[in-house]
């Protein structure tokens, strides 16, 4: 719920602030709904208060400053554009989704760790699978902007190099725990990304693949449930 409030927020501003030369169509869906999409914010935002009153005091303390943290970023974003009538063109927008997002899903887990009875011990499978995670959702951001704009897939190459030889890596390091099927669904996401950019889908046909890409845990699940 979170995220999707973000991604509401985030694409209202861009229709609203950016010139209409950076537009896609998913930015002028939101605005020309824009009214549903706050009529559905507000009860989304209040369930997400009710849960969230419900956490672990650290994991609130988390989750407050992971929040400051998206305000700041959408204010770089955003409010420059029309403060001074430009935009952040170097500013690495999917990079800072990617780890606002990935940060946001690996919390829980990290806090629980940190404060188990035992103490979050030196190598523990979440210091190699976050940064990966983190790998992945800046691939999956950066392959969905170029597919939009009809760039050569040159940084999705390296992104998916890059992600799997960390996952080669992590697959040495975690071979003896039960966490090495995460890394093999994550190198599997990687690849996923590699046939999508070859495909003949189109971008909005690839754009809603890219995010089915990174659901690969989801076969973990599968052959759990049929090996029992």
């Amino acid at each position: 719920m979170g995220t999707w409030l973000f991604y509401v927020a985030d694409r209202l501003l861009d229709a609203r602030l950016a010139p209409e030369t950076m537009l896609k169509e998913r930015h002028r869906f939101h605005d020309r709904h824009r009214r549903a999409f706050l009529a559905v914010a507000a009860p989304v935002a209040f369930a997400l208060a009710v849960l969230v009153a419900r956490m672990p005091p650290s994991l609130i303390t988390s989750y407050c400053v992971l929040g400051a943290l998206s305000l700041l970023y959408l204010g770089l974003v955003h409010l420059p554009a029309r403060a001074y009538g430009r935009s952040l063109r170097y500013f690495p927008k999917e990079f800072a989704v990617a780890l606002l997002f990935a940060a946001a899903s690996a919390l829980p887990a990290w806090d629980a760790a940190w404060h188990s009875a035992a103490g979050m011990p030196r190598h523990h499978p979440l210091l190699i699978l976050c940064p990966i995670f983190a790998v992945l959702c800046w691939l999956n951001c950066v392959a969905i902007e170029d597919w939009e704009q009809q760039h050569q897939g040159s940084r999705i190459w390296w992104l998916v190099g890059m992600a799997i030889v960390a996952n080669c890596l992590s697959l040495f390091c975690l071979v003896s725990q039960p966490a090495r099927w995460l890394a093999v669904a994550a190198a599997l996401s990687a690849t996923l990304f590699l046939v999508l950019d070859r495909s003949q889908l189109r971008a909005g046909g690839r754009r809603v693949a890219a995010d089915l890409a990174l659901l690969t845990p989801l076969l973990l699940l599968v052959v759990g449930t049929l090996g029992r």
